[in-house]
């Protein structure tokens, strides 16, 4: 069986991860904070938090970007519902515009024309990998006074403009769902150049509760050893010293997990480059992609997509489909009114779209495998 990913763990994980399960802390000790560092000097950013999922990150995401009732956020329909529901989570409203056909990433435009006197926040994706147009929203951020939240759930180990991805937005959020370029089994990280957002954040994934005097609302001479102050409605989001080992592991071998995507990505391109069936995904110029799909378009409208999901799964491949579009959902269409026809180039990208398997381990006669089945039943 080829699946479409695939987790990559070493014996250099398991003896890892066996060390803390043998050791005092499986949770609150000091393998969260050695992660968190090797996170923020990864992502050359100053401040990281680390969570227990990629959706919890974007929830603190929100939430330390101080997003309350009645604000709206603007953000993608093409991505996974997290990226949309976690604006819901802080009785918000998201705000879809559309995207950049070419590339399947949020386009700027959409965006300035969705901007109002409500509008807190701004959240784009790295699709696939790829780095969002992230110069060109930071610079309509800061016009109009925004956060621009990046979810780099896809995109930990790309490149932009000659830096990694991390501290172009204001905060950016990554997961390391086993899918993804590293795994802590399921978990997520915010990072920020931001002291403020840095201690929201540090604040709600512990259910809004301080232990440091300096932060107290108490200010009185005498408070006892055990006094704590809850000052948010936080949550219990916290990253275990089990999964921050497993991660602590992963990311000292991250370049070279990415390389082996890198690796298989070009050899996709090489073998599908010249078969005007298929438009290919490609780096933008100062992009270096994580390549966290190999996302393809059909270019043929007469290729019944639903069918060759079908014979591919009779050839025991099991390729995927990045995104069904968020406002197509009947939750989004039930509770804001959305339907199909409302984001044209969004709805076109996912009708094409197939993401054929890319994963660390995926050796090329696999890959040769996938291509030239996806050839026949073309």
């Amino acid at each position: 069986m080829i699946p479409y990913t695939k987790h990559t763990i070493s014996k250099s994980d398991i003896n890892a991860v066996a060390k803390i399960l043998n050791g005092r802390f499986l949770t609150q000790g000091s393998a969260v904070s050695e992660f968190e560092s090797l996170i923020k000097s990864y992502s050359e950013t100053r401040y990281a938090v680390v969570l227990n999922s990629g959706t919890s990150a974007l929830h603190c995401a929100v939430f330390a970007a101080g997003v309350n009732e009645d604000d709206e956020v603007i953000t993608t329909p093409f991505s996974f519902v997290a990226t949309a529901n976690c604006i819901l989570y802080e009785r918000a409203k998201p705000v879809f515009a559309d995207i950049d056909y070419s590339s399947g990433l949020l386009d700027p435009i959409a965006v300035e024309s969705k901007i109002n006197s409500k509008t807190k926040a701004v959240i784009t994706v790295d699709y696939a990998g790829h780095p969002s147009f992230l110069k060109e929203l930071k610079f309509l951020s800061k016009k109009h006074g925004l956060t621009l939240i990046n979810d780099a759930c896809h995109s930990l180990g790309a490149e932009y403009m000659g830096r990694r991805i991390g501290g172009q937005a204001d905060i950016t959020v990554f997961s390391f769902h086993p899918a993804k370029a590293i795994t802590t089994a399921e978990g997520g990280a915010i990072v920020t150049n931001s002291r403020k957002f840095y201690e929201r954040a540090l604040l709600f994934r512990n259910h809004g509760i301080t232990k440091d005097p300096k932060n107290f609302v108490d200010k009185s001479s005498k408070i006892d050893p055990w006094y704590f102050e809850m000052q948010e409605l936080g949550y219990n989001y916290r990253l275990s010293d089990v999964q921050s080992a497993l991660g602590i592991s992963q990311i000292k071998r991250i370049d070279n997990l990415i390389k082996a995507r890198r690796s298989i990505a070009e050899y996709y391109t090489e073998k599908l480059d010249k078969d005007p069936r298929f438009v290919l995904p490609r780096e933008r110029k100062g992009c270096k992609s994580a390549w966290h799909l190999y996302s393809l378009r059909l270019a043929d409208a007469s290729i019944d997509k639903r069918k060759l999901f079908k014979e591919f799964k009779y050839a025991n491949i099991f390729p995927q489909v990045h995104f069904i579009p968020i406002h197509t959902h009947p939750y989004y269409q039930n509770r804001f009114g959305y339907k199909f026809g409302d984001f044209p180039k969004t709805e076109s990208f996912y009708r094409e779209e197939i993401s054929v398997p890319l994963y660390p381990s995926l050796r090329k006669k696999e890959v040769d495998e996938v291509i030239n089945i996806l050839k026949k039943i073309v």
